[in-house]
């Protein structure tokens, strides 16, 4: 994977960083709570092997496997997308 590519997908990871960020804090009630961690939670999941490649360096890390994994939490969440991210990824390589 080239150095454009490896960016990209850092810049991934960052962003849902961010995204976490933005969450206003204190938590007002339980029920915002809840709709947070139900978006939080899923997504970390989906994204944690994707920090992890970064750490490695993309050392075998399987770019189709990914993206087909993002298109599935997609159907299976209606309500909860990722194509913000494959968006955050395109964007990075387009700018670089």
């Amino acid at each position: 994977m080239d150095d454009k590519h490896k960016a990209a997908y850092r810049s991934i990871v960052y962003q849902f960083l961010l995204d976490i960020r933005n969450v206003p804090l204190p938590l007002t009630d339980d029920e915002q709570a809840v709709r947070i961690g139900r978006f939080v939670g899923p997504v970390a999941y989906q994204l944690h092997n994707l920090a992890l490649a970064s750490v490695n360096d993309f050392t075998a890390f399987d770019e189709t496997a990914f993206w087909a994994g993002i298109n599935e939490f997609n159907q299976r969440n209606p309500n909860m997308q990722l194509s913000h991210y494959r968006k955050t990824f395109e964007l990075a390589l387009f700018m670089s």
